[in-house]
């Protein structure tokens, strides 16, 4: 696999089999430029979302990709320290990897772990690799604002500095929205810089996508797994994903502290994360019998179970408009359901979700406009019915997997000049 000639090697922490969205959402990227016919390969990390996972092979051929595992600790990702261990551990072994075997090759570096850039800019400079960076997260300013670093301290300003380092030798940058183009910027302390002019130029916005392959409008009573919970009868608002430490997951309980034990409404939360014990306590605490709470589902049944949602929400946290979007946001269109976005409300999303009727937004904090938007929609089926078919088509002009993969294959092919 080593001694291949590859288009592109792309190196991330999360590619299939992972269930967490960015191994998800970067796995269906991959695939959909491998049948176009780019050779790929990715070097990743064994998965570490469920601490009883297996191990995967180390080498493996996926969908024509070449998928290579390096080593790292695997601690459960939940863990602070454990995920820091299995982070950097994966940088110094793809760090070896890529030296000793694909060092003429073009790189593609995402952001997990979020230093991963560097790598490029080191073989930029020991080899003269050319590689691109994808922008699935914006650091330091995301560390700062969970509260995770100091705003503005030392490790804030050292990280900027290795920004603007590995910005200035990348090939492209590629961000996902307007306002992450301006957070990518300011985060590698460009803004007023004498080569601002020149960063924004190679900085290319190619939105986030939903593997509509996949995932398409299901009937309620054609889902299997709302037959299976027995939600034909219910209002299901639904969040499924990632509950991060940037996920507005406080302002959704208390809207659902309003209808404790509403027989009429289903609460789901589905997947993982930091905030996953916030919302374990919240159920116990008040031994809510409206909420369902599950982890992440096999690919296969994902179509299944967004099926069951009435409404898909979206939530997050003042600031992360400008540091990151949210993929699930595209999951909930893609299955043709009604968006609840808590988030900023002139953020790129809010203004997105309001101007075609896609759904509701309603900023963090207000639990009083989220009560109203439930009962209303309640109330009114056919209006969260025509939002969700209005989602479905937007997300079918502007986030469909092949046309962002076209962009993504039309820069590797500028940058390796085949």
């Amino acid at each position: 696999m080593q001694n291949k000639s590859y288009d592109a090697v792309i190196i991330c922490q999360l590619f299939y089999p992972e269930l967490v969205s960015t191994g998800q959402t970067l796995t269906e990227l991959v695939e959909e430029l491998s049948s176009m016919g780019l050779k790929m390969k990715v070097i990743a990390s064994q998965p570490t979302i469920i601490s009883k996972s297996k191990k995967v092979e180390k080498k493996i051929s996926y969908n024509g990709i070449d998928i290579f595992r390096t080593w790292s600790t695997r601690f459960p990702k939940m863990s602070f320290i454990g995920k820091f261990l299995n982070l950097f551990t994966f940088f110094i072994s793809s760090a070896i990897h890529v030296f000793l075997n694909n060092r003429k090759n073009h790189l593609i570096l995402l952001t997990n772990p979020p230093y991963l850039p560097l790598l490029g800019w080191l073989s930029k400079n020991l080899f003269n690799t050319s590689y691109g960076v994808v922008l699935f997260d914006i650091m330091p300013e995301q560390a700062e604002l969970i509260e995770v670093i100091k705003p503005n301290g030392f490790i804030s300003k050292v990280w900027k500095i290795s920004n603007k380092l590995w910005y200035k030798k990348s090939s492209y940058v590629i961000v996902l929205s307007k306002d992450m183009l301006e957070g990518a910027i300011s985060n590698a302390k460009l803004s007023g810089h004498i080569r601002e002019k020149e960063s924004r130029e190679k900085t290319n916005i190619i939105h986030i996508w939903s593997d509509d392959r996949i995932i398409k409008p299901i009937n309620k009573y054609e889902s299997t797994e709302a037959l299976r919970l027995g939600m034909l009868d219910k209002f299901v608002v639904q969040y499924s994903g990632n509950l991060g430490r940037f996920h507005d997951i406080e302002t959704l309980l208390g809207i659902i502290d309003e209808f404790r034990n509403d027989e009429r409404i289903s609460f789901q939360f589905i997947g993982e994360g930091q905030k996953k014990r916030i919302v374990l306590e919240f159920q116990n605490k008040r031994s809510l019998s409206n909420m369902y709470i599950n982890t992440y589902v096999e690919k296969d049944v994902l179509p299944h179970s967004l099926a069951m949602a009435d409404m898909g929400v979206v939530a997050q946290m003042p600031g992360q408009e400008r540091v990151c979007y949210p993929s699930k946001l595209l999951g909930v269109m893609a299955a043709g359901k009604a968006v609840l976005a808590i988030c900023p409300v002139n953020c790129e999303m809010a203004n997105m979700i309001r101007s075609y009727d896609l759904g509701f937004v309603i900023e963090n904090g207000d639990i009083k406009s989220g009560i109203k938007v439930i009962n209303d929609s309640i109330r009114n089926p056919g209006k969260i019915k025509q939002m969700g078919i209005n989602a479905f088509e937007y997300l079918q002009r502007n986030f469909k997997l092949h046309d962002a993969a076209v962009e993504y294959r039309n820069l590797i092919i500028k940058y390796i000049g085949k």
